[in-house]
């Protein structure tokens, strides 16, 4: 049976590297067995597990395993020669070479390793795998490079490398040199695991990000650019979960603004991700270090729920798009007609409506391909908030 693949995302601080470990032991205690990976370089699985963790899998407990992520090993084993071919051809440009290995390497490339981790792991005999990362938008983007590259690319690469000695001899034409059957080989290498890692990640019955954020705007903002962004790729997210929340018990005044400032976040991110569900964590009254404390905020976060489980399949964004149009559907309940209005600022647009509960304010995080567009119109019809963008011309 697949694995099960959990990844966590969110601004640094949140506390997804906890809630990963968390997660990971309520599976293990139900009877899965579990990997944790971590692509964060502050190792922190070793804080939280409060035990040396390192690149080879650790028994942490009964069923749970955990591995930190190497990344400088990954790139070296999985893209070395790739990029020291293209270090080669912009060094033979003119560029100094220092300059010509960081303009080789790709953006994000620590985080497009760690997912290429999981494609590693495809046939293991983990139940769940859990992957503690940071927002992976730019490493999503190389998920798509099969589909860029075609099969009739990658059958052009495949013929490419018995001929790379002939080709050499065309140096001196090209100006430049040309790729090595490593090199060669490296390619049609990378481009098949990122068509494996596709599937894994665009199998909504297999694969889930789930979202971390603090009760705060920086946090919201992020949170609500990785849905976007997820959503766009074809990557389900199940679930959104606000941590660190200030808990009832605490009276004192001085946190009263702090207070009332997150309960306000918090019902504008449920109104903003609805239907994805959202869970709250608390702010515990120490650091989430050591077996005890994880267990204590694994039950507290997930009760008697399986955290392995398929919270939500779906999307609050539908966008769909034509050569000169774009539009994107958002479900907003409670809302009338009256009073919608609209601002954009950036890659934002600001929505206010009017709603049973007052006028409410959605921050909209916009797809690249409304930068060349103009606002046109925006309408509420039937719990649905239809918003439309046109070329400019």
């Amino acid at each position: 049976m697949p694995s099960r693949i959990l990844i966590y995302t969110g601004k640094g601080g949140t506390g997804k590297s906890v809630i990963s470990c968390a997660t990971g032991l309520k599976c293990s205690e139900l009877g899965y067995k579990t990997m944790v990976l971590s692509a964060d370089p502050a190792h922190t699985l070793s804080d939280a597990f409060s035990t040396n963790i390192g690149s080879e899998p650790v028994e942490v407990s009964g069923n749970l395993w955990a591995m930190q992520i190497d990344s400088i090993a990954e790139v070296k084993k999985s893209y070395a020669a790739i990029q020291e071919y293209f270090a080669k051809v912009l060094s033979a440009k003119g560029i100094d070479e220092v300059l010509a290995y960081e303009l080789a390497s790709l953006p994000a490339m620590t985080n497009t390793f760690a997912l290429l981790k999981l494609e590693e792991l495809e046939g293991s005999d983990y139940d769940v795998i859990i992957l503690d990362t940071v927002p992976s938008g730019e490493a999503l983007r190389y998920i798509f490079l099969p589909k860029i590259v075609g099969k009739v690319g990658r059958k052009l690469l495949g013929m490419l490398s018995p001929l790379a000695g002939a080709v050499k001899l065309l140096e001196p034409i090209f100006g430049a040199p040309t790729p090595d059957k490593e090199a060669i080989r490296g390619q049609v290498s990378f481009v098949g695991r990122l068509e494996r890692l596709w599937g894994i990640l665009s199998d909504a019955d297999r694969s889930s990000v789930r979202l971390i954020a603090n009760p705060d705007t920086f946090s919201f903002e992020n949170l609500m650019r990785t849905l976007l962004i997820t959503n766009l790729y074809g990557v389900n997210v199940d679930l959104a979960i606000i941590n660190k929340v200030l808990p009832s018990v605490v009276k004192d005044g001085y946190f009263k603004e702090w207070i009332s400032s997150q309960e306000e976040i918090e019902r504008k991110l449920e109104r903003n991700v609805y239907p994805l569900p959202v869970k709250r964590l608390r702010l515990f009254e120490r650091e989430l270090k050591g077996m005890d404390m994880l267990k204590k905020c694994a039950d507290e976060l997930f009760g008697e729920e399986d955290p392995a489980s398929i919270y939500y399949k779906g999307s609050p964004f539908e966008i769909s798009s034509s050569k000169d149009r774009l539009v994107i559907r958002i479900r907003a309940p409670f809302s009338s007609k009256e009073d919608l209005k609209t601002e954009r600022f950036g890659d934002e647009l600001i929505v206010r409506m009017k709603t049973e509960i007052g006028e409410v304010v959605n921050v909209i995080p916009l797809p690249a391909m409304a930068y060349l567009m103009s606002l046109k119109r925006a309408k509420l019809s039937g719990g649905r908030l239809t918003i439309e963008f046109e070329r400019d011309r």
